[in-house]
């Protein structure tokens, strides 16, 4: 069944929402500096950051492999549904969305869309690619998680709470009385603009349960383990830089528990609540306030923040060449 594509008001909604997302980004950054020197103050923060310079230049190279993985995986999905791309062209629009990834459930990260409709690849295959990468995500975050189960007592509540969600998600997606609920609740609803969103939402709930099969699962999850093994390596790094002596099984789980409560905490990017996590957790194991908070906010400067950065150089580049990205990048 054809769905309308999104026009008039919704595109303009849509650029209004992509404006505002960078607005709320940037603020988000510069509140999160000012933080940082106000927490500065007693703890000698920065210092121990500026002796982590080495390690966090060098730890921006597992982190560009996780990219490089998570984009294999999206590239799969997409050539799936039959829209096969070139990489040079295809990865920038992939990290074009890491530039608004600070925001509420990573829903920033939809840019993509502006992107890959470039390349051919209609909004709604786009949406479904990154709900069912957020959701394979969740579950590989939830499973590293359970290596730091011991100091976190309550994860079995946050493990209900995912696989609720991700298992309802799944669900409604592939089963057809579901979706055919959801094309009679559309069509019955007043004016064009919500019967437009609706069509859009059932589009992309049907491109979702194309995605949904054992293999595409099994294939998400083994590349999702790769590339967050890769960032938690990353934050085990820093702790062997800082000196922290660390149980190396609880270490590999302690920052995915952390991304884990920041994302369901919904705060925009789970700043401050996942710094708060790590910290804590590693107070736990009896690591110093000044050492526990360089680890969490050296961590983060290396995933979240050196993210936005490579996003938005990536939007830079896509949109100084519009017209060489379209043209050379479907095969």
């Amino acid at each position: 069944m054809k769905h309308p594509p999104l026009s008039g008001p919704m595109q303009r909604v849509s650029g209004r929402s992509r404006k505002g997302s960078a607005l709320f980004v940037l603020v988000l950054c510069l509140g999160y500096v000012v933080a940082l020197y106000w927490i500065d103050r007693d703890n000698g923060t920065l210092r121990r950051l500026t002796e982590l310079a080495m390690p966090l230049a060098f730890a921006t190279m597992p982190v560009l492999a996780s990219y490089a993985v998570r984009y294999w995986r999206w590239s799969w999905l997409l050539r799936q549904g039959g829209h096969p791309l070139v990489a040079r062209q295809g990865f920038p629009a992939y990290l074009s969305g890491f530039a608004l990834t600070a925001t509420p459930g990573k829903a920033g990260e939809l840019l993509r869309m502006r992107y890959f409709a470039r390349l051919g690849v209609p909004a709604e295959r786009t949406v479904a690619a990154f709900v069912f990468e957020r959701a394979s995500d969740l579950l590989v975050i939830l499973l590293l998680s359970l290596l730091a189960a011991q100091v976190f007592p309550t994860l079995g509540t946050l493990a209900a709470i995912v696989l609720t969600g991700v298992a309802g998600l799944f669900g409604v997606a592939a089963w057809p009385a579901a979706l055919s609920w959801l094309a009679c609740l559309g069509r019955q609803l007043p004016g064009r603009w919500p019967r437009h969103l609706a069509a859009f939402v059932l589009a992309t709930a049907t491109e979702l349960g194309r995605c949904i099969s054992a293999p595409a699962l099994l294939r998400s999850l083994i590349c999702g383990v790769l590339a967050w093994g890769l960032t938690s390596a990353v934050f085990v790094g820093l702790c062997s830089a800082l000196g922290l002596m660390l149980p190396a099984s609880i270490a590999w789980g302690i920052y995915p528990l952390a991304m884990l409560i920041g994302a369901l905490s919904f705060i925009p990017g789970g700043v401050g609540t996942t710094e708060l996590a790590v910290v804590l957790m590693l107070q736990r194991l009896g690591v110093p306030t000044a050492d526990a908070l360089a680890a969490a906010i050296g961590v983060r400067l290396v995933t979240l923040w050196f993210a936005v950065g490579v996003g938005a150089l990536a939007v830079c580049r896509l949109e100084m060449f519009p017209s060489r990205t379209a043209r050379q990048a479907v095969q």
